[in-house]
């Protein structure tokens, strides 16, 4: 058994990697051969918005033999920033740290594979299935795409679309002065495309092929009613997009069909479980992302459409234990190849009574 940090990850793993295992992951689910429990929200209320958050899900690959299991233990704070409200992940572990991490079993064996840090996989597995949607949903002829937000989860999400589109040019907008330029900087290395600072939210809609979004508002971070036909746009979340992308967009494609669950010992705000003011006369707009892959369901069927991949609280959907399966399989895979990471004997965790 092998535990990896996040440091252990980042050497090993790709955005070419997480896509060439997530594309197949998602078409098993849609088919029926893959495994997957709904993602679930335990909520305990502290100080006036401030929540303690335990939140897990998981899943199953026979294709890869393994069954991931993600869990995180979290300190949630509703906050105002440049106007807008957001939700933060505090870092109150020891040490000024967070923890969350992935445990990789064995389906043959039961035996507990791996446990790996699940920071630098998370955003990875986000910005890889981002790009998965735009492969799909975007039209074939997309090179200009707009990234609205420049956060930990930012940089895979322009690796991804740069990835699956021959991209010419991706327009970055933060709200934080100073954090737009030193984006793009630092992204710039990793990807094909030229990366472009701009100076509103409006510069990375107007005339891009694809708009990204990759924030922790709870509030819209542009006006629906920007967009133009044929546009697609990606989701993190469901705060960050006002009800006219929704009403706009028409075809809205989710991972899964299933609702995460959320629990608590007293009232949370909609805001802060990410469920929003969902329609339900959106449902009708609803396709699986792996049902479009494997052609059940059409996602884009003419290029003047906008489509939207949507992210937490958009409609059923939410993240999936057979992400972290898929990506904890090749990264215990390159692991186990380069020698990394602390080994541990499995047998510390078997036992010889029946549980």
């Amino acid at each position: 058994m092998r535990v990896l940090s996040n440091r252990d990850v980042e050497q090993v793993l790709t955005m070419d990697d997480c896509l060439s295992v997530l594309e197949p992951a998602f078409a098993d689910l849609a088919r029926g051969e893959a495994s997957n429990r709904p993602r679930t929200h335990t909520y305990t209320p502290l100080e006036p918005h401030h929540y303690y958050l335990f939140k897990s899900m998981d899943g199953s690959l026979p294709r890869f033999g393994v069954h991931g299991l993600r869990l995180s233990s979290d300190h949630l704070a509703e906050v105002t920033e440049n106007g807008l409200r957001r939700r933060d992940k505090l870092p109150m572990a020891p040490g000024g740290k967070f923890l969350g991490l992935v445990l990789l079993f064995s389906i043959e064996t039961l035996e507990l594979l791996a446990i790996m840090q699940d920071g630098f996989l998370q955003k990875m597995r986000v910005g890889a299935t981002s790009g998965l949607a735009s492969k799909y949903l975007a039209r074939p002829d997309s090179h200009i795409a707009g990234l609205i937000g420049t956060g930990w989860q930012a940089d895979a999400q322009a690796m991804a679309l740069d990835a699956v589109h021959e991209l010419k040019e991706i327009r970055v907008f933060s709200p934080t002065p100073g954090h737009t330029e030193t984006f793009c900087e630092k992204v710039q290395p990793l990807v094909k495309a030229t990366m472009v600072p701009v100076k509103s939210p409006r510069e990375t809609v107007i005339g891009c092929d694809v708009v990204a979004c990759a924030t922790n508002s709870l509030d819209p971070v542009f006006e629906g009613n920007w967009l133009v036909d044929g546009q697609h746009v990606n989701s993190v979340q469901r705060g960050e997009l006002d009800n006219t992308t929704h009403e706009r967009a028409s075809v809205i494609a989710t991972r899964a069909k299933e609702k995460s669950m959320h629990f608590s010992g007293a009232a949370i705000s909609d805001e802060v479980m990410q469920r929003g003011d969902w329609k339900q006369e959106w449902d009708a707009k609803i396709c699986e992302l792996g049902k479009i892959m494997i052609g059940e369901s059409p996602g884009r069927t003419g290029p003047d459409q906008i489509t939207l991949f949507g992210g937490s609280g958009t409609g059923p959907s939410s993240g999936l234990g057979i992400q972290f399966a898929a990506v904890g399989h090749v990264i215990y895979q390159r692991a186990c190849e380069q020698g990394l990471g602390h080994e541990i004997p499995s047998d510390w965790f078997l036992e010889d009574v029946h549980p």
